[in-house]
């Protein structure tokens, strides 16, 4: 078994064969590594780029982390971290990331929320009020039909549709 172990990380593979392996670009892949995020990889005599076992799983990782909507700023030291780590670490961290982002799209949602109410309350008011049909939007003196004030939206039912000052 340890023969096997050490021919799959002694493993090398091009960038095509990383990006099928991975699901991640080559394009993506040369791009995180000029910003950093990746540890140059090394290359053969024909220029080529290698890439190794462990890139692969950096790659893996940050293809998940990338889908679960993390920022790259905020993947970096997970990734930069990985190839002293072991895996019940890596799997903690990104525990920890997926917790931060599933509180962040709480609050994300619920803010949602309030503006679609937000957009209702203005629709609704739109549909309600009744502007002058005759007169142009350039010489119009009465925006009451469509630009509210701010208080418009912080009123429950009632709406005070005078024009703001």
């Amino acid at each position: 078994m340890q023969l096997q172990d050490r021919t799959r990380t002694t493993e090398e593979f091009t960038i095509g064969e990383a990006a099928r392996r991975t699901g991640v670009s080559a394009k993506a892949i040369r791009y995180y590594e000029s910003i950093g995020l990746l540890p140059r990889p090394s290359r053969h005599a024909n220029g080529y780029r290698r890439y190794s076992v462990a890139d692969i799983n950096r790659l893996m990782l940050l293809r998940r982390v990338r889908l679960l909507g993390v920022p790259l700023s905020i993947a970096k030291p997970l990734i930069d971290d990985t190839p002293h780590a072991r895996c019940s670490e890596v799997q903690q961290e990104l525990l920890k990331l997926v917790q931060e982002r599933l509180t962040t799209l709480d609050q994300e949602i619920a803010q949602l929320r309030v503006f679609h109410t937000d957009l209702e309350t203005y629709q609704r008011a739109l549909e309600e009020c009744h502007p002058n049909e005759t007169a142009s939007f350039s010489a119009c003196m009465d925006m009451r039909c469509i630009a509210f004030t701010d208080d418009t939206f912080c009123q429950e039912e009632h709406h005070d549709l005078r024009p703001a000052i």
